[in-house]
């Protein structure tokens, strides 16, 4: 919601700067997001009158005007549509500063071979709006020749404010206002009505009934005759625009201006149009239609409540009014409507329209049930003002299910208690009252308070401990460490895990990335992933953006490739990204999805960079695989394993299934070709994915600290014979087990085929190490070990040991 500063101090007058204001609301709950300045450094413009305007003689688009400023006739080229004789505007002249055009002076310009001396000036021209559509419009009776900021607030600042759902009471210029008033202890003042009711009585101009008083429980009216429909004052206009709102005419105007300012949607209609002069409020019936204010016809249901005339729709409730109501140039008489709907009502049918309006998302949050009456005697006091004509005697006030005021016991002791301070009640109460929170009942330690009707947020003593608290300032409030009971706390087994992860990863290079949670449907036929796969199990959005995706992921790599083609595109070439977060794979109708947490992994480009003693080395499946290994070690995770495996987006070949003991990880290898065009890769590149789970079920949180040996090991190198298609992890994994509580290292070094090799085999050769902490192992012991472990694998797997057994004299 956007503020005018200007607009604001008109209901409270303080002297803060706009920074020190924005600060002092955001500490108090509602966030200043940006402070805008609009209109500084305008300089050389004035009020000029347009005498004469003719066509352009080289340009369809163009007009020529004849512009008289005080002191002088200038001819003016303009394009703008709202030019016209007669009318007052706002005109730069040659020398003139204008920041929102340029930074240099303006000057005199040949525009398509007619010189234009000076320039007719928009708001967005002048930095009052974005506005550009026409040239200012000022009021006839603005003088000429005198400086436009005599006649026009130019300069401002705009405060951007984030309001948040359970706060409608700020939506509103009067709704701030309170609050600065409130933390800066000055008065709030609230608009002087000058109601000058000389027309016929209201109730001789319409019936209004309501239908479904749940929906609709209160519904006030005021009506005005023999109005004029124009344009609206540019003070009006300016404030509308600075709010966000688009001027359309005097009485539009005035019922958006009346929105912005009291927080209550109004709605103005031809009260001619109005079937036998009837509102009646009520559910539609099945299947009828409307088309509203912006032409769009929507299908109705008897869920949607709607204002209807005798015979037919005219408006959607709190959400938008019809065109065949709507006021027009031709309108003559006008009926107000001041309404409160049920909040939850106005909701569901503005999702349902997929229609959101400045009106509905006041509704959904909840308005003033008690502010309908003053609104709409603030909207008929400003259209008699602005629009001429009669103003109805009294008022229409459909009132089934009046409002009750709710009343809240709060006790001075427990508020300081709660905030740690010490305010005594005679301030607590001067800042609730201070916020329309009056006392009804003082009565031993407690005080009861009536809550105001604006303000549906407030329902138990706490609610009330944080008004006071917001208020009288939270940098005020003492700070000191809660009580408790000597409990050290520490982070979780979990916690402890998650942090070795990204520690791991970031300490070998790896970059941490943060993608959507979504997926677009066609993301996995891009991976090629099969339709019976458990990835296919998608969580739909009801309200999906189109640029993040329609589904939840199921799948880290969508995100993470789109990442890296945008990265590409950059020309960023050498990427090593990792990506820690959910899947959401659907389970029934009615459960909630698993969201298994999962790591992506994704290499590219070059291991390091490049240069004069390093030649250019592209990362390949190893420096992935060394990667997971790294960080398996440094979770404590012992029964790591990779097995070939197949994957469809994953190349045939370099594929490796990752197993932690007996239970599957996910997958690592090299991007299919194919995938990798499919999203608009060039290169190869190196993916995985991993549940998380596995690895953490399996980790060693502690790590128990080894010294160095003091004896040396004895060092045996043997070559094993076995089927070709055996996989070298099992060989090496049987030697671990098999190896004894001596041996102290196995790495395998060299995989040979060749003519020494029978047709089907292949040889391993492995470096072992066996030591002790405490002695150095005899010949013999080691001799032992060796035998056993070498039966053990050949028996497993029908090895052959290449030579023969390592004795005394050295390794095969």
């Amino acid at each position: 919601m956007r503020v005018s500063l200007e607009w604001l101090r008109e209901y409270v007058d303080f002297t803060l700067s706009p920074d020190r204001l924005a600060e002092l609301l955001s500490m108090s709950g509602t966030s200043v997001d940006r402070v805008i300045s609009v209109g500084a450094g305008v300089d050389g413009v004035i009020t000029a009158r347009v005498d004469e305007v003719r066509a352009h003689p080289n340009a369809d688009n163009l007009l020529l005007a004849m512009v008289d400023d005080g002191s002088a006739v200038r001819e003016i080229v303009c394009g703008a549509p709202n030019l016209r004789a007669g009318m007052r505007s706002a005109l730069a002249v040659p020398g003139a500063h204008l920041p929102a055009v340029s930074s240099r002076p303006l000057k005199r310009a040949t525009i398509r071979g007619v010189e234009s001396d000076g320039m007719l000036v928009s708001a967005a021209e002048l930095g009052m709006s974005y506005e550009a559509s026409g040239i200012i419009e000022l009021e006839e009776e603005v003088p000429i020749g005198v400086p436009v900021s005599d006649v026009l607030a130019v300069e401002d600042t705009i405060f951007d404010l984030e309001i948040t759902p359970n706060r409608p009471d700020c939506m509103s210029v009067v709704g701030i206002a309170r609050e600065v008033a409130a933390l800066t202890g000055e008065t709030l003042l609230l608009p002087d009505l000058e109601l000058d009711e000389r027309g016929e009585p209201i109730e001789e101009l319409v019936r209004i009934e309501i239908l479904d008083p749940h929906e609709c429980p209160r519904y006030s009216a005021r009506a005005l005759t023999g109005v004029k429909v124009r344009q609206s004052p540019i003070w009006m206009q300016r404030r509308l625009i600075a709010s966000g709102m688009r001027p359309i005419n005097n009485l539009v105007d005035v019922t958006n201006y009346v929105l912005m300012e009291l927080g209550q949607p109004l709605h103005a209609f031809d009260l001619d149009l109005l079937g036998q002069r009837t509102i009646v409020v009520r559910l539609a019936g099945q299947g009828e239609a409307i088309t509203t204010l912006d032409g769009v016809e929507h299908q109705l249901d008897r869920r949607t409540l709607v204002i209807a005339d005798a015979s037919k729709p005219v408006a959607m409730a709190g959400i938008m009014g019809g065109e065949d109501s709507e006021v027009v140039e031709r309108t003559s008489n006008v009926l107000i409507e001041s309404a409160y709907f049920d909040p939850t009502s106005i909701l569901l049918t503005s999702k349902r329209l997929g229609v959101r309006t400045e009106a509905s998302s006041r509704f959904e949050r909840g308005t003033d049930p008690a502010g309908t009456l003053f609104a709409a005697r603030r909207a008929a006091d400003l259209m008699l003002k602005l629009a001429g004509g009669k103003m109805a005697q009294g008022e229409v006030d459909v009132n089934p299910e009046p409002f009750h005021p709710v009343t809240i016991d709060v006790r001075p002791e427990r508020v300081n208690r709660l905030l740690g301070t010490g305010i005594s009640g005679g301030e607590m109460k001067k800042i609730l009252e201070g916020l329309e929170i009056n006392t009804v009942l003082s009565e031993g330690d407690g005080v009861r308070y009536q809550v105001p009707s604006f303000r549906p947020d407030l329902e138990r003593e706490i609610d009330l401990v944080e008004e006071v608290a917001r208020v009288y300032g939270y940098g005020r409030i003492p700070e000191s460490l809660p009580a408790g009971g000597g409990i050290q706390a520490g982070l979780s087994r979990a916690q402890r895990l998650d942090r070795r992860v990204t520690g791991s990863l970031a300490a070998q290079g790896l970059m941490e990335i943060i993608t959507y949670s979504f997926m677009r449907p066609s993301d996995l036929d891009l991976l090629g992933i099969p339709p019976d796969d458990p990835r296919r199990r998608e969580v739909k959005l009801l309200n999906p953006l189109a640029e993040t995706g329609e589904d939840m992921r199921t799948s880290m790599l969508p995100g993470m490739l789109r990442a890296a083609a945008g990265n590409l595109n950059r020309g960023n070439r050498d990427l090593a990204f990792f990506e820690r977060g959910r899947l959401f794979l659907a389970r029934g109708r009615q459960e909630l999805p698993e969201e298994p947490e999962c790591l992506g992994l994704l290499l590219c480009g070059a291991r390091c960079e490049p240069g004069w003693s390093e030649p250019m080395n592209p990362v390949d499946y190893f420096d992935l695989k060394g990667i997971v290994e790294n960080l398996a070690l440094e979770l404590g995770v012992a029964a790591l394993s990779f097995v070939p495996g197949e994957c469809p987006y994953l190349a045939p070949g370099m594929t490796a299934r990752v197993t932690v003991g007996e239970h599957d990880s996910g997958l690592i290898g090299q991007l299919h070709p194919i995938v990798a065009g499919s999203f608009g890769l060039e290169g190869e590149f190196y993916v995985g994915e991993l549940l998380l789970e596995p690895l953490f079920e399996a980790a060693e949180v502690g790590f128990e600290y080894r010294p160095v040996g003091r004896f040396p090991n004895v060092k045996v190198d043997i070559a094993l014979m076995v089927n070709e298609g055996l996989e070298e992890s099992a060989v090496e994994g049987a030697i671990v087990r098999h190896g004894g509580e001596n041996l102290a290292y196995v790495r395998l070094f060299d995989v040979y085929k060749g003519p020494q090799i029978p047709s089907g085999k292949k040889s391993l050769a492995f470096a072992l190490e066996f030591g002790s902490p405490d002695r150095t192992l005899t010949d013999e012991e080691t001799h032992r070990e060796m035998d056993r472990l070498i039966s053990a694998v050949e028996k497993a797997f029908g090895a052959e040991l290449r030579g023969k057994r390592p004795g005394a004299e050295g390794a095969v």
